[in-house]
């Protein structure tokens, strides 16, 4: 299962990500053979930072939340994420001029499956790229989350009006733009891991470090 676990401070708001990357060593230390770190992430206008993890049992999830993100100094808060369902596409080798967003979906549950299938099927103007789409159900009002990489602002905002928002269910589109993305497993390292262990089959694993340093 590949899970976002968002983490706050009230202290050290500002310095979330390099507490988090003071611990990595420790971090990985706790899933070692049992999961892998992905890479950490911060959404603009958001005081939490969001790390992405691998753990093959899904249950041991709670021991590694447990022993070793509330042992990083300061966090006061942590909520959980889960991409159920998840499909990566493949990107651009060079991202380095485009920004990433996330969108979340709240969706009419009716509707549910055949948006998932809409966005995974969709025909994206020039210009957009997706990353990845999954369920998530992390809020009763979003439903399905899915990024997309950009070099144009408008570009995306007039696809999700003109066609997102138009799809039937689709109630709102909820958009963060991810001012920081920074790798926490190098390409080698992940090219052993996911062959292990089957991790999404649909992700080009040449484009797997590249599309996460925008």
């Amino acid at each position: 299962m590949i899970s976002i676990i968002r983490l706050s401070s009230q202290e050290r708001k500002e310095r979330m990500c390099d507490l988090v990357m003071a611990k990595l060593d420790e971090l990985q230390a706790i899933l070692k053979g049992k999961g892998q770190l992905l890479y950490l992430s911060k959404r603009a206008k958001h005081e939490d930072v969001s790390l992405f993890v691998h753990t093959i049992d899904p249950n041991f999830l709670g021991d590694f939340i447990a022993e070793g993100l509330t042992k990083i100094d300061h966090v006061t808060g942590i909520w959980a994420i889960h991409l159920i369902k998840p499909v990566f596409y493949p990107l651009p080798k060079d991202t380095k001029n485009m920004k990433r967003y996330a969108i979340s979906l709240k969706v009419f549950i009716k509707n549910l499956k055949d948006v998932y299938r809409n966005i995974a099927t969709a025909s994206l103007p020039q210009g957009l790229k997706l990353a990845y789409l999954a369920y998530t159900f992390h809020l009763f009002e979003d439903s399905i989350q899915f990024s997309i990489l950009t070099q144009n602002e408008e570009t995306l905002n007039n696809y999700l009006t003109d066609v997102v928002e138009k799809m039937p269910g689709v109630l709102r589109t909820t958009v963060n733009l991810i001012e920081r993305t920074r790798p926490l497993v190098s390409y080698d390292a992940w090219r052993e891991y996911s062959s292990r262990h089957g991790i999404v089959p649909s992700w080009n694993e040449n484009l797997m470090v590249e599309q996460f340093q925008a």
